[in-house]
């Protein structure tokens, strides 16, 4: 028998049926800077600017991602002379934004400072990928491990080692501000794909075996000579302003300076499918200290919009009331569906849909009058009930003034039947 689930708005259909490199991270793993570093829950610069393009965006806007992950919507933006900000809460996400929308132009003192370092690194590092060598450096150098819970479930011994040889260089290094900071995101680029962990799905697991042991230094030149070859190719490309603010999208208006206003909203929140950026992240956050320690971690999950993940999970157990009648309302459908398989995650489609509305109430009072906004977002399941987190999303909009323009479903999702991801349109 087929279950009828209700649904709150009539969809239009707007960039319908587009391939899966045009809305997942597959479309920027080609693309100078872009590819530079791999979130799996990012989507691609050609939905970005196909997006810009379809609400006629130019010089004259200044457009919100307040959601800015590794940076696709500013850095698709800054070359096409489009003034844009954004806003990221994770410490480590944030310095990938930031770096990553800065100009370089001293391409050559770039280059000497790569040069340097692959000098310093290689005579440190030597003879470290034997497994015996590799044992022996840890144990003189254990306080430069990372200090993240069991290394060495991430990372085999010979290539923990390496990665300790750079982290210990790079540590007794004068900061000499942006040739540093592109050095430190080619080092942390590399970490996942010289660790125990794989992309074999959405979120990150570890393989049955440790990596055999990797030329850490050799890879890290590969991808340092890669950071210098896209800055030469787009460095003769006109450029707009890009800032990256550090803080919560749950207050925008907070974050924000109060002028300019923002003409258009470009963005991806997470979706309510408990998937954590704090959790992918790491390895990432405790290799160069982006933050201090595992309460720290726990924190930045319970703060971030849902958050399903270590202390945001014994948070939800204590339960979690609408923030007012309008979630409230809305949501019911939905969780007491939920609420029958499980009140944890009741709990959690609660506390997502609260923030959502926080966020919401944020973002109308940063934008101008005439507005126009674009919200990349998956539906959920849980417990085979399905949630359509894109309608909710637009009617807790509706709310404050924005009306619907449109949501088009761009793409069937693989990990579970009925699941798609949408783009939702909106104006004031």
């Amino acid at each position: 028998m087929t279950r009828t689930e209700p649904t709150l708005f009539g969809l239009v259909d707007r960039f319908e049926n587009r391939k899966t490199d045009t809305v997942t991270f597959k479309g920027k793993m080609g693309l100078p800077i872009h590819r530079w570093y791999r979130l799996t829950p990012s989507f691609s610069p050609m939905l970005a600017l196909d997006i810009a393009e379809h609400f006629e965006l130019g010089g004259s806007d200044y457009v919100l991602d307040p959601f800015s992950g590794v940076g696709t919507v500013p850095l698709c933006l800054k070359y096409k002379g489009i003034p844009s900000c954004s806003i990221e809460l994770n410490p480590y996400l944030h310095f990938v934004s930031a770096v990553k929308t800065k100009t370089f132009t001293d391409l050559c003192t770039l280059s000497r400072c790569f040069d340097s370092f692959i000098q310093l690194i290689s005579e440190e590092a030597k003879g470290l990928t034997d497994e015996k060598r590799a044992t022996d450096y840890l144990a003189a150098h254990a306080a430069f491990i990372p200090p993240i819970h069991k290394p060495e479930r991430w990372w085999s011994r010979p290539n923990l080692a390496q990665l300790v040889a750079i982290r210990r260089t790079m540590l007794g290094l004068e900061d000499t501000g942006g040739h540093i900071d592109l050095l430190r995101l080619g080092i942390l680029s590399i970490l996942v794909p010289v660790s125990n962990a794989k992309h074999n799905h959405v979120s990150l697991t570890f393989a049955h075996e440790p990596l055999a042991a990797v030329d850490i230094v050799g890879l890290l030149r590969q991808k340092l000579d890669e950071l210098i070859d896209d800055l030469d190719c787009m460095r003769d490309r006109p450029c707009s302003d890009v800032t990256v603010y550090a803080g919560n999208s749950k207050a925008v208006d907070r974050v924000l300076p109060r002028s300019p206003k923002v003409s258009a909203v470009i963005t991806s929140p997470p979706y309510p499918n408990r998937f954590s950026y704090a959790r992918e992240t790491r390895p990432h956050l405790f290799f160069f200290e982006f933050i201090e320690n595992a309460k720290s971690v726990g924190c930045l999950e319970t703060e971030a919009i849902g958050g399903t993940w270590g202390k945001a999970t014994s948070v939800l157990m204590h339960g979690v009331e609408p923030v007012n009648d309008i979630v409230g309302g809305l949501l019911a459908p939905f969780t007491a569906n939920v609420n029958g398989n499980g009140q944890l995650m009741a709990n959690y489609v609660m506390k997502y849909f609260n923030n959502i509305f926080e966020h919401a109430e944020g973002i109308s009072k940063v934008c101008r009058k005439h507005a126009k906004l674009a919200y990349v977002i998956g539906n959920s399941k849980f417990y085979d009930h399905p949630l359509p987190s894109d309608e909710i999303l637009a009617s807790i909009f509706e709310y404050f003034g924005f009306s619907l323009d449109g949501i088009s479903k761009m793409r069937r999702r693989q990990s579970k039947s009925g699941l798609y991801e949408a783009v939702v349109f909106m104006s004031r």
